[in-house]
C-alpha cells in the first residue's frame, strides 16, 4: 500500500530542508578551520587529524544510503531526529576529549554517523518527491543553498568565537545550535502511513532491484565517479584551508573569511544552477562546473598566493561549490524516478565521501611528506578535468532515452 502525500505546501518543505542542511553542512564544513588549534591543544599531528576528518567523511558516506533507505521505510523525520542527536553528541564528546582516541570517537564516528543521517540524500529526497520533474531541480537547488548559507554563517561565527573562546567552546556552542533545527524536522515528515496488514510483505531496508538496475547503468556509474571528485575537492579545501593559509604566511582570519565567501557565493550558485538544470542538459552543466574548478585550482598553482587571490578563488569556487548537488541528484531522479531517490542518491553520496576521505587524509599526508600543498593541488586539478570528461558520454539524446517515465 502506498503512503498518502502530505498536504503541506511543498515550499515549506524546501524551507525546512534548507535550514536543516544549513546546520548539518555549516557545522561540518567549518570545523576544519580549527585543525591547527586542536593539533596544538591535544598534541595530535596534522596527518592524524586529517585521518580523523577523513574517517568522518567515510562514515558519513557509508551511513547515507542506509539512512536514506531507512527514511524511505520508516519516515524521514525519525531518521533526521536520530541523526541530529548523534551529531550533537559527537560535538560534545569531541569538545570534552582528553585524548586523541576520544576525539576520534566524537569527531569521526558520532559526527560522521550524524551527518550521514541529516544531509543531502534524505533532505533532497523529501524535497524532490514533492515537485514535478520540470520544477524539481530548482527546488533541489534552493534547498541545497541552505548548506551554503550554513557554511557562510558558521564560518563567520567561528571566526569571531574561536579566537576568544577556543575550539572547545566553539564545539559546544555548535552542539547547542542543534536545538534550533529540531523543530523544523517535523515539516519534513512524510505522509501518514497505513497500518500494515497481516498479508503485507515484510518491509525491506533496501529495494535491491532498483539498486541493481542503477548500478548496471553506465550513467549512474559516471555520475558517481564525478561526485567522487567533488568530495575530494570539498574535503581538501575545507579541512586544509587553514593549513594552506598558515603555509602562505597569511592571517588566520583569511581562512574563515575564504570559507565564508565560498558559502555566500554558493547560495547564488546553487539557486542559479537549479534554475538552469530545469532548462538545460544537467551532465553538460556538470562538465562546465568541473572544468572551471580545474582552471581555478591551476590558478593557485601558478600564481603567488595572497589574501586577495584566495578571496578571488573563493568567490568563483563558491559559485561552483555545491552546485553539483542539485544537478547530480536531479540526474539520478531523471534516470530512476523519486521513489528510491534517498537510497540511490545515498549510494552516489558514498562515492562523494570516499573522495572526501582521500581529499582530507591524503592532502595532509602529502603536506607532511613534501612540506607544501602543491602535490595535492596538482591532483585536485587533474581530477577536476577527469570529472568534466566523464560527463561527456551522457548526451542529451541518451539521457532522454533513459528518462524514467513518471506516472
Amino acid at each position: 500500500m502506498k503512503m498518502t502525500k502530505s498536504n503541506l505546501n511543498p515550499w515549506w518543505v524546501v524551507f525546512a530542508g534548507g535550514l536543516v542542511l544549513a546546520y548539518s553542512m555549516g557545522v561540518r564544513l567549518s570545523l576544519g578551520l580549527l585543525v591547527p588549534d586542536i593539533s596544538l591543544n591535544l598534541g595530535i599531528s596534522v596527518s592524524d587529524l586529517s585521518f580523523s576528518f577523513a574517517m568522518q567523511n567515510l562514515l558519513w558516506g557509508a551511513v547515507s544510503p542506509v539512512a536514506g533507505a531507512l527514511a524511505e521505510r520508516y519516515g524521514t523525520a525519525k531518521i533526521l531526529l536520530a541523526g541530529a542527536l548523534l551529531y550533537a553528541a559527537g560535538l560534545v564528546v569531541a569538545a570534552l576529549a582528553a585524548s586523541s582516541t576520544m576525539f576520534f570517537v566524537g569527531n569521526a564516528m558520532l559526527i560522521g554517523i550524524g551527518t550521514g543521517a541529516t544531509t543531502f540524500p534524505i533532505v533532497l529526497a523529501a524535497v524532490g518527491k514533492r515537485f514535478p520533474a520540470h520544477k524539481r531541480t530548482l527546488a533541489l537547488g534552493i534547498a541545497s543553498a541552505g548548506g551554503s548559507l550554513g557554511q557562510f554563517l558558521y564560518a563567520i561565527f567561528l571566526g569571531y568565537l574561536a579566537p576568544s573562546q577556543g575550539w572547545v567552546s566553539t564545539f559546544l556552542v555548535f552542539a547547542a545550535t542543534t536545538l534550533l533545527i529540531l523543530g523544523l524536522i517535523g515539516l519534513l515528515r512524510d505522509g501518514v502511513r497505513p497500518a500494515r496488514q497481516a498479508h503485507d510483505a515484510p518491509l525491506r531496508i533496501f529495494d535491491w532491484q532498483a539498486i541493481a538496475q542503477a548500478m548496471k547503468s553506465r550513467e549512474y556509474q559516471l555520475l558517481s565517479l564525478g561526485f567522487f571528485v567533488c568530495g575530494f575537492h570539498i574535503a581538501f579545501i575545507t579541512v586544509h584551508m587553514s593549513g594552506l593559509v598558515a603555509y602562505c604566511g597569511l592571517l588566520p582570519s583569511v581562512a574563515s573569511d575564504s570559507l565564508a565567501i565560498i558559502g555566500l557565493m554558493n547560495i547564488v550558485g546553487v539557486i542559479l544552477i537549479g534554475w538552469a538544470g530545469d532548462r538545460w542538459h544537467k551532465p553538460g552543466l556538470l562538465f562546465v562546473i568541473y572544468a572551471l574548478r580545474g582552471c581555478l585550482i591551476l590558478m593557485l598553482l601558478t600564481q603567488p598566493i595572497t589574501d586577495q587571490l584566495l578571496y578571488l578563488f573563493s568567490g568563483i569556487m563558491g559559485m561552483l561549490w555545491l552546485s553539483t548537488v542539485p544537478l547530480t541528484s536531479g540526474a539520478v531522479a531523471h534516470l530512476f524516478g523519486t521513489k528510491n531517490l534517498a537510497s540511490l542518491f545515498g549510494i552516489v553520496m558514498f562515492s562523494h565521501q570516499i573522495g572526501a576521505f582521500f581529499g582530507s587524509w591524503w592532502a595532509g599526508l602529502t603536506f607532511e611528506w613534501y612540506g607544501s600543498y602543491d602535490v595535492a593541488l596538482i591532483a585536485s586539478a587533474l581530477l577536476a578535468f577527469l570529472a568534466a570528461a566523464v560527463h561527456l558520454p551522457m548526451t542529451p539524446k541518451r539521457m532522454q532515452q533513459l528518462s524514467y517515465r513518471e506516472a
